[in-house]
């Protein structure tokens, strides 16, 4: 259906993207958490309530609190240097998130997420449901995350599921605004892969863009087609070791097993696969496998 809309409406429709000026456009949600803006001057009213009977009419937007997140609105939709120039930072980490239903009480939000973070953060909304956090940096150096914790906290506190990409932190540069836009991508794409996740890390999602559609030859599907003679509950073992870095028990914990069974499945995966998931070259190669197989 966005694929018609986006033709009935040329040139006036936004999916999951940011117009310079969000007031202008009728904002819907899909069941998937798409974001659909219309152009107002476009819709009739009969229009409008025949979109609403197949999407989630958005909320009424807020305006801008401040000028330093209408700089950051402006720098998303265009790349405009203003906002980044306003950083007193030499680096920058951006938090991409998205919520399951649309956040009411946005000033609550943005207290409870400050609270979480010993730097600066600024929070830029780009719709009732989704946004970006700007956290400055004075160092590139990293500490370890917290944030799965985070979005659990805001969870049980604004009654939503919250999705987080975690990015790297980055140089406030003439790069950075490409380097947001790979990010933004890069969330969709996590979302897609794994939309039961709430937490996506910048190295998660590094090998995504290998599995896009087309972009994995036949040999490829051949070879990394060795884990099909196993189940799905097999492969989640399999993946909740490689999460747990290689360690083994605290992989037997989380699954609630008999350190010496894992260790016995591992041996099995290991003589079933002839691949050694124990060693890094042989971790990656059943990583990239299963990546391949939630693909297909």
């Amino acid at each position: 259906m966005l694929k018609e809309l986006e033709s009935l409406y040329e040139g006036d429709i936004v999916i999951n993207g940011q117009p310079e000026h969000p007031e202008d456009y009728e904002w819907f949600y899909t069941a998937d958490g798409d974001e659909i803006g219309i152009a107002k001057h476009r819709l009739t009213e009969q229009e409008r309530r025949l979109l609403a009977l197949f999407f989630t009419p958005a909320e009424r937007r807020r305006e801008p609190e401040s000028e330093e997140e209408r700089a950051w609105k402006r720098w998303m939709a265009t790349g405009d240097p203003a906002a980044p120039a306003r950083l007193a930072a030499p680096y920058c980490r951006f938090i991409h998130f998205t919520a399951s239903r649309p956040i009411t009480n946005k000033e609550e939000f943005a207290d409870a997420v400050c609270g979480l973070f010993s730097s600066p953060v600024t929070i830029v909304w780009e719709q009732d449901r989704r946004g970006l956090i700007v956290e400055a940096k004075q160092k590139r150096t990293t500490e370890p995350s917290s944030l799965v914790d985070m979005a659990e906290a805001l969870a049980a506190d604004f009654y939503t599921a919250i999705h987080l990409l975690i990015g790297p932190i980055r140089s406030v540069d003439e790069r950075l605004y490409e380097s947001f836009l790979l990010e933004k991508e890069c969330f969709s794409a996590a979302r897609r892969f794994w939309p039961k996740r709430t937490v996506y890390e910048w190295e998660d999602v590094i090998p995504l863009p290998l599995f896009e559609e087309g972009a994995v030859s036949e040999k490829a599907r051949r070879i990394l087609s060795f884990l099909d003679g196993f189940d799905d509950k097999e492969v989640r073992a399999m993946e909740t070791f490689l999460q747990c870095n290689l360690n083994v028990s605290m992989a037997a914990k989380k699954l609630y097993m008999h350190r010496n069974s894992l260790q016995y499945r591992i041996d099995k995966w290991t003589e079933q696969t002839g691949v050694d998931i124990k060693r890094f070259k042989g971790a990656a190669a059943v990583y990239l496998a299963i990546l391949h197989r939630r693909r297909s």
